[in-house]
C-alpha cells in the first residue's frame, strides 16, 4: 500500500465479510469513515463502519439475482479513515485516499458516517476526470445552503457542495421525499429538476430506468452515494434523520441493479447515515451490510461480461 493510505487509515479490528485480499490483489477496496461532526438529529453513524463489518459476518455470501459468491471476489478492507476534529481536514485526508483507489484501478467502498462524506469523494474525482456524475439515493435533498445557521458544510448541505463543484446537471437524486422551501426555491432558481421522489418511484416504477438512462450516458464515470434513510423507517430505523413513506429494499436493489447493468464506469460508491444507538435489533446494519455485499457483486458480475467481450 501507498505511504498515503498507511498514514491516513487505521486498520480494522473486524474485517467486511470475515476477508480482506491484499490490496496489491484487490478489484475492490472498502474503506470506513466514522464520522457524525455535523449530525443535527440522532448522531451515532460513527458508529456504523464496525456495527457493518461485524454484521456483514453473518450474512450469506452468495447474491442470488447474479449468481456471484461475495467469497470469490477480490476485495479489500483497509480499515478506518483517521479522523480530524475539523470536518474540512477530514474531506480533503478522505479525498487523498479515494485519488488514491481510483489511480490504483480499485472500485471504492465507502462505508459512513454522515453524508458530508461524499464531498470528499467528489473532490477526489473532480482531480481525476474531467467530467464525472453523482447519482444519489436519499429522502432528502441536501441542497441547503448552510445548516445549521452559519455552517457551510454539513450533512443538509452536501448536494449544493457538490453541485457547485460539478455543475447540478451532473447530479440526480432518487427517492426525495423530505424538502424544505428553501431547497424549492432554489430548485426553481436554478432549474434544477433532476429527482425522483419515492411516491413515484413506487408508484411508477418503470420510469426509473427512463430516468436513468437519459441521465446516465455510455462510458460515463459515475459515483453513487446511498443515503441509508432513502429507505422507510419500517426497513430502515437505525438512521439519523427518520423520515416515513420511503423505498422498500427490493425497490431499491431493483433501482442498483439496473444502474449497475448499464454501460458506465461505476468508479466507486457509499452507504451513509446508519445510527447503530438507534438501530432496533441491528436491522440497518443488516440491510447496509446486504446493499454493500449485493452491489459489489453487480458490478463484479457487469465487469466480467464486459470483459468477455470479443
Amino acid at each position: 500500500m501507498s505511504d498515503i493510505l498507511n498514514f491516513y487509515i487505521k486498520s480494522p479490528h473486524v474485517f467486511f465479510n470475515d476477508q480482506s485480499e491484499s490490496f496489491e490483489n484487490a478489484e475492490f477496496a472498502i474503506t470506513g469513515v466514522p464520522m457524525d461532526s455535523t449530525s443535527s438529529f440522532r448522531p451515532g453513524s460513527r458508529f456504523a463502519p464496525y456495527e457493518v463489518r461485524k454484521i456483514s459476518n453473518e450474512l450469506e455470501s452468495y447474491c442470488i439475482e447474479v449468481g456471484i459468491d461475495f467469497d470469490s471476489l477480490k476485495v479489500c478492507d483497509l480499515g478506518d479513515l483517521i479522523i480530524d476534529f475539523k470536518v474540512t481536514a477530514t474531506l480533503k485526508r478522505l479525498a487523498r485516499v479515494v485519488e488514491e483507489l481510483i489511480t490504483e484501478n480499485k472500485v471504492f467502498t465507502i462505508i459512513g458516517g454522515e453524508h458530508t462524506i461524499t464531498l470528499g469523494e467528489v473532490l477526489a474525482a473532480s482531480n481525476l476526470y474531467k467530467d464525472f456524475k453523482v447519482l444519489i439515493l436519499d429522502a432528502h435533498m441536501d441542497l441547503r445552503d448552510e445548516y445549521p445557521a452559519e455552517l457551510k458544510i454539513s450533512h443538509a448541505t452536501v448536494t449544493r457542495r457538490i453541485g457547485e463543484k460539478i455543475g447540478f446537471k451532473n447530479i440526480l437524486i432518487l427517492g426525495v421525499r423530505a424538502v424544505s422551501k428553501e431547497e424549492i426555491d432554489f430548485c426553481k432558481k436554478e432549474n434544477f429538476n433532476r429527482y425522483l421522489t419515492s411516491e413515484t418511484i413506487l408508484t411508477n416504477f418503470g420510469i426509473v430506468k427512463n430516468v436513468l438512462t437519459h441521465f446516465l450516458k455510455p462510458k460515463d464515470n459515475v459515483l453513487l452515494s446511498i443515503d441509508i434513510d432513502v429507505l422507510d423507517p419500517a426497513f430502515a430505523p437505525g438512521v439519523s434523520n427518520p423520515e416515513p413513506m420511503g423505498l422498500t429494499p427490493i425497490s431499491m436493489m431493483k433501482i442498483l441493479r439496473i444502474i449497475t447493468s448499464l454501460p458506465i464506469n461505476i468508479v466507486g460508491f457509499d452507504v451513509v447515515e446508519v445510527s447503530p444507538p438507534y438501530d432496533v435489533s441491528g436491522i440497518t446494519s443488516l440491510i447496509a451490510s446486504r446493499i454493500i455485499k449485493n452491489t459489489i457483486c453487480y458490478i463484479a458480475n457487469k465487469r466480467s461480461k464486459t470483459l468477455k467481450r470479443p
